[in-house]
């Protein structure tokens, strides 16, 4: 990155050196949980409570409280603004934390990397940055999560362009996978998104008129679970044989569309976002997809698992002597939709594959004076879990909840 920035910016004149400002916070999480959970990076990213486990005497095991404090969201970045090229404004962004993956879970990471060019209806933006189905628009908790999987969350290395003219915003982008990825027969890869060669594609329309914004996006998805698979007949004998053959299979393909809208006036502000998803785990959402159909030489059809999932927040900021305080009431809600055609293999998603239907709401408040802010955020989550049919919708449901006590110690510098 350092070398690439040394070219971009190798031909300016002395006067246009390009100007460097450092940001970034110390965060500290601590966070309580009534059960077991799914959850990532050290449990710090939650997602869902785990179904009922029950032992030899009827007891639940998954109702085991647990609690940690961590440090491996702070974040380190640098904003960059240079000299004029092809008659646009540019800037870059590098930006990490230490929730990356390793022996400690303490690695640095590539959160945003990019470079753009800025005119003045249009720019184009090339690098890792937020997925733009959800960069426009966030819940105000400050949860790791950030609402999901009741919204999409994923940051990706994406070409993307935006025209602005009065009030609209017309934006196209291609995206590949890298840290939010696909699940497959191989677990979660990048390397479906990759075999596929064509990129992800996500078009979207939004308007701003003052403290209004309304707009609608859709996401286009094509991975390729799998590049051969072995395939076993019956020889001329009576014999069986067993070759491995390369995938000339169908891409499993995933449409997302979703809407959102928000209104601020005054200290108050309104928010909230529905999304179809299909096929969209990578987008951190309660989707995926499953084999529809065995072929006689072995070759697979692949349909997607539905989800719809909707969230909603309302925030008020309260000025006080010495600082302010942030209200956030944040509610969320999901339901499994199923596959349109029977399942008659493997199914590859997040989320658990027995849950029919999920509701979360989570009030917060967060303390800021100068640099320092320190929260608290209580979160209830239940997941409706049953038994799933042959195109994985869910019955005969029985509710589980969690219950999660999570506070925030941040110093932004």
């Amino acid at each position: 990155m350092a070398a690439l920035m040394a070219m971009f910016f190798g031909g300016a004149k002395a006067q246009e050196k390009p100007s460097v400002k450092l940001y970034g916070f110390i965060r500290n999480y601590a966070c309580f949980d009534t059960r077991e959970s799914l959850t990532s990076n050290s449990e710090q990213f939650y997602y869902m409570p785990k179904d009922e486990k029950l032992d030899a005497n009827g007891k639940d095991i998954n109702e085991q409280p647990n609690m940690m404090l961590l440090s491996i969201t702070t974040r380190l970045g640098v904003n960059i603004t240079g000299p004029e090229f092809l008659g646009a404004k540019t800037s870059a962004k590098i930006e990490s934390d230490f929730a990356g993956f390793g022996t400690s879970n303490t690695v640095l990471r590539i959160r945003q990397a990019y470079a753009k060019m800025e005119w003045e209806k249009s720019s184009v933006l090339v690098g890792q940055a937020w997925h733009p189905i959800m960069g426009d628009m966030m819940p105000d908790v400050f949860s790791l999560e950030t609402g999901a999987p009741f919204t999409p969350f994923s940051r990706s290395p994406q070409l993307r362009y935006d025209y602005k003219n009065k009030g609209f915003t017309l934006t196209a982008t291609a995206l590949y996978q890298y840290q939010y990825t696909s699940n497959g027969p191989d677990g979660s890869s990048f390397n479906y998104a990759r075999n596929a060669v064509v990129p992800e594609l996500y078009f979207q329309a939004m308007y701003k008129n003052g403290g209004f914004m309304i707009g609608a996006g859709v996401d286009f998805l094509a991975i390729k679970p799998r590049q051969s698979y072995t395939h076993t007949t019956t020889g001329e004998n009576g014999e069986t044989v067993t070759n491995t053959i390369k995938c000339n299979e169908d891409l499993a393909v995933g449409i997302t569309p979703n809407i959102f809208a928000s209104y601020k006036k005054g200290d108050w502000g309104f928010k909230g976002r529905v999304t179809y998803a299909q096929n969209a785990s990578h987008l951190s959402m309660i989707s995926g997809y499953g084999v529809t159909e065995i072929y006689d030489n072995g070759e697979q059809k692949y349909g997607a698992l539905n989800s719809i999932g909707g969230w909603f927040d309302i925030t008020k900021k309260e000025q006080l002597k010495k600082g302010y305080l942030t209200w956030c009431w944040f509610w969320g809600y999901t339901k499994n939709l199923g596959c349109n055609d029977d399942i008659v293999g493997p199914i590859y998603m997040r989320g658990e594959k027995n849950m029919d239907r999920m509701w979360r709401v989570a009030p917060s408040v967060l303390y800021t004076h100068n640099a320092m802010s320190i929260g608290i955020e209580l979160d209830a989550t239940t997941v409706a879990y049953g038994t799933p049919d042959s195109r994985y919708k869910v019955s005969d449901t029985h509710n589980v909840t969690n219950f999660r006590i999570c506070t925030m110690l941040k110093y932004n510098f």
